[in-house]
């Protein structure tokens, strides 16, 4: 994998704001670590590592003050490294994903550098803490596409929401797949963005981001987690988790309907179903922009759950019908 591909493109899909000079400034940090890795590996000069390494260290905090201003909405300029970083983790704004990646590059590259001048590092130290930054920084990159999308998505849903509160009246009272399964109906209907544009493909951070928007403006009776834990050793994670008094709903997003990902897509879900103790789930096979959906509906396997269904109206039939075992 590319990783500074991988950056360049998170961030070409943002849109414009006072964070993209920052992002960029990123990138080019870990541009220029990894040319002094190259340089260090192809003329045995050694100080290229340290080089390499304090790169990274810049790339590292200006990751963390870029999140510092979208994530909390908070200007860091004048703001210490360590006052931000405290205000991050005290406030759980990090996901736990970026808050362990924050820990390791801190802790092993960070920290030695900046409290002894005399350090020296080796290749392998410099390729690790690029390969560490890079992680940082591309989950960060996610976490900060999702928040931007949400409070576009949301802003937009506010704009309508007497229209949609109309449209959705009939399943506000509703059991909750009923009425988790109207939203996300309307929502790829009417506020779905395009897969792609002139900037890039659409993530998933930012499709999940928007649709967590939508939710919050739409049905603000619920309550709306993404990227949740669904069991106490932390190996499930859903898209959103969606909670409603007693009542839990996994939503999980894929990408394109195909046959071949088709069964196991569903036998994902219904894990989680089952490892999370949850009675309903949707499976949203996400059009490429605004499209009518069909609709599946199953008991699932094994347990007493039930199952939704959504794709682009439409998408292949003949093999959809395997989830209720009528073919």
């Amino acid at each position: 994998m590319d990783l500074v591909d991988t950056l360049r493109k998170k961030i070409l899909v943002l849109e414009e704001g006072e964070y993209i000079p920052g992002l960029k400034a990123i990138l080019l940090h870990i541009e220029t670590a990894f040319r002094h890795l190259s340089r260090g590996q192809e003329s045995e000069d050694d100080t290229a590592f340290t080089d390499a390494i304090y790169r990274t260290n810049q790339a590292f905090e200006g990751s963390v003050k870029e999140a510092y201003r979208v994530l909390a909405c908070q200007d860091p300029a004048k703001k210490r490294p360590y006052d931000i970083e405290n205000y991050l983790e005290q406030h759980n704004i990090f996901r736990s994903r970026v808050l362990s990646q924050l820990a390791i590059y801190r802790t092993e590259w960070r920290n030695p550098a900046a409290h002894d001048y005399k350090l020296d590092f080796d290749e392998s130290e410099a390729f690790l803490a690029i390969i560490s930054v890079s992680a940082f920084a591309c989950l960060l990159l996610d976490q900060i596409a999702e928040r931007l999308a949400y409070t576009k998505s949301q802003a937009e849903a506010e704009a309508q929401k007497i229209q949609l509160a109309a449209s959705l009246a009939q399943t506000l009272n509703a059991d909750l797949l009923a009425r988790v399964t109207d939203l996300l109906l309307q929502f790829c209907a009417t506020h779905m963005p395009p897969a792609s544009t002139s900037s890039g493909k659409l993530t998933e951070s930012q499709v999940i981001g928007a649709l967590h928007g939508f939710l919050a403006s739409a049905a603000p009776e619920l309550s709306v987690q993404t990227e949740a834990r669904l069991d106490a050793e932390k190996y499930f994670r859903a898209d959103l988790l969606i909670t409603r008094g007693e009542d839990r709903l996994v939503i999980e997003l894929k990408r394109k309907l195909l046959e071949q990902n088709y069964a196991s897509a569903v036998a994902q879900i219904e894990q989680y179903l089952l490892v999370g103790g949850i009675k309903y789930g949707v499976l949203l096979f996400l059009p490429d922009g605004p499209n009518e959906m069909e609709r599946l509906d199953s008991a699932a396997t094994g347990i007493d759950g039930h199952l939704a269904v959504l794709s682009p109206r439409g998408s292949n039939p003949s093999f959809k019908r395997t989830i209720d075992g009528t073919t």
